[in-house]
């Protein structure tokens, strides 16, 4: 009969320690104080503001009725409608939890310990997680005065053997974005051993549809070292599901489903999403109106002496520095959330109407204390 070495609860005993990679890295923050907390105007995780279509909701009804069965390995019924959505060969797709998820992927079967990654920055928080959690080492390169990605700065960075470059375009959080043209030329100027991954999360509200779903092949039949991300937390509405894919060579798709888990969505994500495709139409009136509340927050703002970055996502960038956080607690107060970055700007979502309002009333009220 066996006996346990230590008695449960013996303090002597020491638990084990987590991989040195974990310390010092940041923690990923949220648009929002917590789940406890209500506000009237949920401006600060960039979603969609409108629930998901009765024939969504319908979708995920019918999947759940096979619950108890295990969905598609890799999520092959959303690949093949997403090769026809892209007009690509299925085996250049590959789907994942979310894009964040696909993105982890890509660092952790490309990059060693102790490899260089650049990224423009700020950018997206998750960056420095994902890239410290594998090993390898994050460049953060500035962003310019008008909050842009500094294109020569990145190919300056990349002569000192960069192994990932990855380029959030429209750039996460202020809205900003490279043009087709300015893109296409950085796309070109990057070594060809260089992995490049284009997190498009936000391009739906950056050009036309058709474009959108377009450009990717485009792309990629002329840069084999290149990766599309794209996601349907943003445009297509479906935050709370967590589907995001990638668009790339065979070969990189191929690395990317190696350090995968089986089964990287759920049936009802994956039906949540065929649905989405289905709906061309609501997308399209999702992004219009978002386009136009971005307008009018972006007017009203400058014009009460705000400095509002150019955006085309579905948010903008408010560059008030060390205010950042009294701005945050203000806009809190009047029940608005917003997702803070502290010592350098304010990140607020898009919304209805109603937002757009509140959100300038309370800004006109900060300018005016």
């Amino acid at each position: 009969m066996w006996e346990p070495i230590f008695a449960v609860g013996d303090q002597g005993s020491e638990a084990p320690r987590p991989s040195g990679r974990l310390a010092g890295l940041p923690s990923y923050g949220r648009g929002r104080a917590g789940q406890g907390v209500v506000f009237a105007h949920r401006l600060g995780s960039n979603e969609a503001p409108d629930p998901p279509s009765a024939a969504i909701q319908a979708a995920v009804a019918r999947a759940m009725a096979g619950a108890h069965r295990y969905p598609d390995l890799r999520g092959e019924m959303l690949v093949e409608a997403l090769a026809s959505r892209h007009g690509l060969p299925s085996d250049m797709i590959a789907v994942s939890a979310g894009s964040v998820t696909m993105l982890d992927q890509l660092v952790r079967a490309f990059c060693d310990p102790g490899d260089r990654v650049i990224t423009a920055w700020r950018s997206y928080e998750a960056y420095p997680i994902i890239v410290g959690g594998a090993g390898a080492r994050l460049l953060e390169v500035p962003l310019d005065s008008d909050h842009r990605l500094d294109m020569a700065a990145i190919l300056h960075a990349c002569r000192s053997q960069a192994r990932v470059v990855i380029i959030c375009n429209p750039n996460n959080p202020t809205g900003t974005m490279l043009g087709p043209a300015e893109l296409e030329a950085l796309l070109d100027a990057i070594p060809a051993q260089t992995l490049v991954i284009l997190d498009e999360a936000y391009a739906d509200y950056a050009d036309e549809a058709g474009m959108v779903a377009s450009s990717p092949a485009r792309r990629l039949s002329r840069h084999r070292n290149l990766v599309v991300l794209r996601t349907f937390s943003k445009a297509w509405g479906l935050a709370g599901m967590r589907v995001g894919y990638c668009l790339a060579d065979r070969s990189i798709v191929a690395a990317a489903n190696t350090v995968a888990p089986p089964f990287p969505l759920p049936m009802t994500a994956q039906a949540a999403a065929l649905a989405a495709l289905a709906e061309g139409d609501v997308v399209t009136a999702r992004i219009t109106a978002s386009v136009e509340q971005r307008r009018r927050m972006s007017e009203g703002l400058a014009a009460l002496g705000f400095q509002v970055a150019l955006s085309k996502a579905n948010f903008v960038w408010l560059a008030v520095g060390e205010e950042a956080g009294a701005l945050t607690l203000h806009l809190h107060a009047a029940g608005i959330a917003v997702r803070c970055f502290h010592g350098e700007g304010v990140r607020v979502t898009t919304g209805t109407a109603a937002d757009t309002q509140a959100l300038l009333t309370a800004a006109a009220a900060w300018m005016s204390r």
